[in-house]
């Protein structure tokens, strides 16, 4: 289950790494601009752009399944949530929660000594979505002895 700990730390600008497969299990990789706990305690909701991003789109369109991988810069504290997925495009406030993660991680890569010019390409809001996560596991990636441990795992 998302606990409050690790529901604080999605939503703390920390990097956003999505992961999907097509039906031939050739990967897809886009980054998120913005993740929260959604209204069921057991999912997230997470901001993607589909204009920069089709491949990924399609692919949770295909078949939902999705692994999201948060790691905060500064100490590389990381944790992977795998799911299933279904997609809806972004209201009002959705978009402007992402454009305040966006000020946020660019400025925490700002700090971590990144240019802005490089960031930028990670990061837009052009025709985003988002992809509700229902949690099926956990695990912990931060590097060092407990990386590839389960966290939790929510029987489904």
């Amino acid at each position: 289950m998302l606990d409050a700990e690790l529901a604080a730390f999605i939503e703390s600008p920390v990097m956003q790494i999505v992961g999907t497969a097509d039906a031939t299990r050739r990967p897809g990789i886009a980054r998120g601009v913005g993740a929260w706990r959604a209204r069921d305690p057991d999912t997230i909701d997470l901001v993607l752009s589909a204009w920069q991003w089709p491949e990924t789109v399609a692919n949770i369109e295909a078949n939902g399944r999705i692994a999201v991988t948060f790691s905060r810069p500064s100490d590389y504290v990381t944790y992977q949530i795998k799911g299933t997925a279904t997609l809806r495009p972004a209201d009002d406030g959705e978009i402007e929660r992402s454009a305040g993660y966006m000020v946020a991680i660019v400025s925490t890569l700002m700090r971590n000594g990144l240019l802005p010019e490089i960031i930028a390409p990670w990061l837009t809001a052009r025709d985003v979505v988002v992809a509700t996560i229902r949690i099926s596991s956990v695990y912990v990636q931060t590097p060092g002895a407990q990386a590839g441990t389960k966290r939790a795992s929510i029987g489904r």
